[in-house]
């Protein structure tokens, strides 16, 4: 029986803690960029990159809960996790911003702090028994690199998952996004997308990191990218000649339009080139020169990918511990309950044995007694 109890306590501590660390609900904001760096039109698919991801999720008191707020020199609040339950509703909040005006500064550490103050807060509708999430699209560096990483340093102890996603032509200037790792919860949490044309490429990828539940179906209109190497030829040189490596890199992107670069060793010693296969995210990334063009699966989902994804979606390692902390200390409070009721058994059983004997004893006594 007493090991029965404990299988059973067992198994409930352990169910309590998977159910935790897999909830679907996640309070996702996303926070976006609208200084001037990018055209009206390309502002305009990074709205639709957004929508399309929103459309995927399963949105709800019970579900996700979605927030958008916009900044440059002043972060504003579009509409916080409480204001719009509807889906429709939702959707349509979304596209009403296309047309918002793009000017100012990068303020991102104000924006950051914004966030931390006024979203993720029980009177915005953040909810203690759900994920949080944040997605940053930006196009370029904050103005004030120190103070976003404060910021981001705090927020991170609020939201478990933060995610930086970079993009347009700023993008090939590494000192453009040399503060995305300072922002991001992780490092394989940071996109860098040079193109805006080929955001839409990465909306499946985006949306399984939020929910791996939500709609996966394919995203129409997004042509694939493809990355061909092309010649590579090497010259055996004689002792008094260099060696010299030819390598020729061909680029076909959405518009059919190839470029070919072509670099020798005397070159490359100066310029670095490396490729780089990136499975968490799904996507290649060839660094050329310090630029990276990457070329997500827009139909298919790695193990690897829903894996790491499950793993952002978990509670905090902090939080994991104190649940099996809680689990431990409720079975020794079960084995020192089993353990108290044996021993006051025990005890009743000697104290009943006690009387039994004294009772035959009198009785001897009596019967000698009348002898």
């Amino acid at each position: 029986m007493e090991k029965l109890v404990i299988i059973l306590c067992t198994t409930l501590c352990i169910t309590l803690f998977i159910n935790r660390t897999q909830s679907t609900k996640n309070d996702i904001t996303f926070l976006v960029d609208t200084t001037g760096d990018v055209t009206q039109d390309e502002f305009k698919q990074v709205i639709d990159f957004i929508y399309n991801i929103t459309s995927r999720l399963a949105i709800g008191p019970e579900d996700n809960r979605v927030a958008l707020v916009t900044f440059n020199t002043i972060p504003t609040t579009q509409f916080d996790l409480n204001d719009i339950s509807g889906k429709v509703s939702l959707l349509n909040a979304i596209i009403s911003t296309k047309n918002y005006n793009l000017t100012g500064t990068r303020e991102t550490h104000k924006a950051l702090s914004h966030i931390e103050d006024n979203i993720y807060v029980s009177s915005s509708g953040m909810r203690t028994d759900a994920q949080s999430s944040l997605l940053l699209i930006t196009y370029g560096q904050s103005q004030s690199p120190t103070q976003t990483q404060f910021a981001a340093y705090v927020l991170k102890s609020t939201v478990q998952a933060i995610y930086v996603i970079g993009v347009g032509s700023l993008m090939y200037d590494q000192t453009e996004r040399s503060d995305f790792p300072n922002i991001a919860s992780s490092i394989e949490n940071i996109f860098y997308i040079e193109e805006v044309s080929i955001l839409c490429n990465y909306i499946l990828s985006i949306t399984i990191k939020l929910d791996l539940n939500a709609t996966q179906s394919e995203v129409v209109g997004c042509s694939p990218i493809t990355t061909t190497w092309t010649t590579i030829s090497t010259t055996i040189p004689t002792t008094t000649e260099m060696k010299t490596t030819e390598l020729t890199y061909s680029t076909e992107l959405t518009d059919s339009t190839s470029t070919d670069l072509t670099y020798s060793t005397e070159s490359l010693s100066q310029e670095k080139t490396s490729l780089k296969l990136d499975t968490d995210n799904g996507t290649t990334a060839s660094h050329l020169n310090g630029c990276v063009v990457c070329y997500p699966a827009t139909t298919e989902l790695t193990s690897t990918e829903k894996t790491v994804s499950k793993i952002n979606k978990g509670l905090p390692a902090v939080i994991m511990i104190g649940i099996l902390l809680s689990c431990l200390l409720s079975l020794v409070l079960v084995a020192l309950v089993l353990y108290l009721l044996c021993n006051r058994k025990r005890r009743n059983n000697r104290e009943e044995k006690i009387d039994h004997d004294s009772t035959i004893e009198n009785a001897e006594k009596v019967t000698m007694t009348q002898l």
